[in-house]
C-alpha cells in the first residue's frame, strides 16, 4: 500500500488534521486516554546560523483522562526535525507555549483562561547515539530531596513548570514490532520510502488492524495531486537549502584552508627572517640595518 510519507511537514499535517485520527495517534504515544482534541498547527519562519526557512509546529489543547487525575485539560506540543541539531529551535518555540494561556469550557460550562500543564512530543528523523530505542519518555516525577522518596503527588506549580516529554526515533524502529507505539512508528518507516521521498510502500497485511483507519487515510492522500504537489514543494524546498548548505560547508572549508595555507607562510617568513636576523647580529650588523632587511622590530632582535 503506498502512503504519504508523514514524516513531511504537509504529510503529519494532513494526518493530524484529522480529528479522529488525531484523537488515536496522541492516545498511542502518550498511552493515555485521549477524550477531546482541538488542534493550533502554527507554521512560522525562524533565523539559525544557516538557514531560514518555514517550520511546521503541531499543538494541541486536548483533554486527557489518567487514573491518578481524572480529566486534564493539557496542551500537547509536537515538533518534528529530519536533520540533527534542532534544539535551539525547539526550545524557543517550547519558551513560548510557556508563557501561553488557553481558553477552555470547563464543566460547568464557565470560560476559563489559564496556563496549562504542556506535555511534548518529539518527532526525530535521526538517531540520538545515546539511546538505542524508538521511543523515549522523560518523566517530571517529584522526589523529596531529603528522603529520596517520590511523591505521588503534583500541584500546579509542579505541572506547569516542568513538563513529560516524549522522543521518538524513527530510525530506531526494530524489525520486531510489539507495542501499538512501535505499530504505529511503522507508518514513518523511512526504509519503505519509494523513488519519491515523500511516499512510502508500507505492508499493507503486516499493519495492526486498529491503525487500518490510519493506513486509508493516508493512501487516499497518496493519489490526491494537490497533496502531491505540496509534498514536492517541500521536498524542493529542502533541497535547494541542503544544496546552500553543502555550498556553504564547502566555502568555509576552502577559507579555513586558505587561512591555515597563510598562516603557514606567515611562521615560514617569520622564522626566516628570525634566522637571518641572527645570522646579521654575529655579524655585528646595526639593528637599524636589521630591522630593514628583516622586518622585525628592535624589541624582537634585541631579544634573539
Amino acid at each position: 500500500m503506498r502512503i504519504i510519507n508523514p514524516l513531511y511537514d504537509q504529510a503529519f499535517k494532513y494526518l493530524m488534521d484529522n480529528e479522529l485520527i488525531a484523537k488515536k495517534v496522541l492516545s498511542v504515544i502518550l498511552e493515555k486516554e485521549v477524550i477531546s482534541v482541538q488542534s493550533k498547527t502554527t507554521e512560522q519562519t525562524l533565523i539559525d546560523k544557516r538557514r531560514e526557512i518555514p517550520l511546521s509546529r503541531f499543538d494541541f489543547k486536548a483533554i486527557i483522562r489518567t487514573p491518578e487525575k481524572g480529566e486534564q485539560n493539557v496542551l500537547i506540543e509536537i515538533q518534528k526535525s529530519k536533520n540533527p541539531d534542532p534544539v535551539m529551535r525547539f526550545r524557543r518555540y517550547l519558551g513560548k507555549n510557556y508563557i501561553r494561556t488557553e481558553t477552555f469550557i470547563d464543566r460547568y460550562g464557565q470560560e476559563q483562561k489559564l496556563a496549562l500543564p504542556i506535555i511534548t512530543i518529539y518527532i526525530l528523523g535521526y538517531k540520538l547515539p545515546e539511546y538505542d530505542t524508538p521511543g523515549i519518555l522523560v518523566t517530571n516525577t517529584v522526589v523529596d530531596a531529603t528522603t529520596k522518596e517520590i511523591i505521588p503527588i503534583k500541584n500546579d506549580f509542579v505541572e506547569l513548570l516542568t513538563h513529560p516529554s516524549y522522543i521518538l526515533q524513527i530510525q530506531r524502529l526494530k524489525k520486531d514490532r510489539r507495542t501499538k507505539l512501535e505499530k504505529f512508528l511503522a507508518f514513518f518507516d523511512q526504509a519503505q520510502r519509494t523513488d519519491d521521498s515523500f511516499i512510502l510502500d508500507i505492508d499493507e497485511h503486516s499493519l495492526d488492524s486498529d491503525f487500518q483507519d490510519i493506513a486509508d487515510h493516508l493512501n487516499r492522500a497518496s493519489q490526491d495531486e494537490d497533496m502531491i504537489d505540496k509534498l514536492l514543494a517541500e521536498e524542493d524546498i529542502e533541497n535547494a537549502f541542503d544544496k546552500l548548505e553543502h555550498d556553504l560547508e564547502n566555502a568555509q572549508k576552502r577559507e579555513e584552508e586558505e587561512r591555515r595555507q597563510k598562516e603557514e607562510e606567515r611562521r615560514q617568513k617569520q622564522n626566516l627572517a628570525t634566522d637571518l636576523a641572527k645570522v646579521l647580529k654575529t655579524m655585528s650588523v646595526p639593528t637599524s640595518e636589521i630591522e630593514k632587511r628583516t622586518g622585525l622590530t628592535s624589541e624582537t632582535i634585541d631579544k634573539l
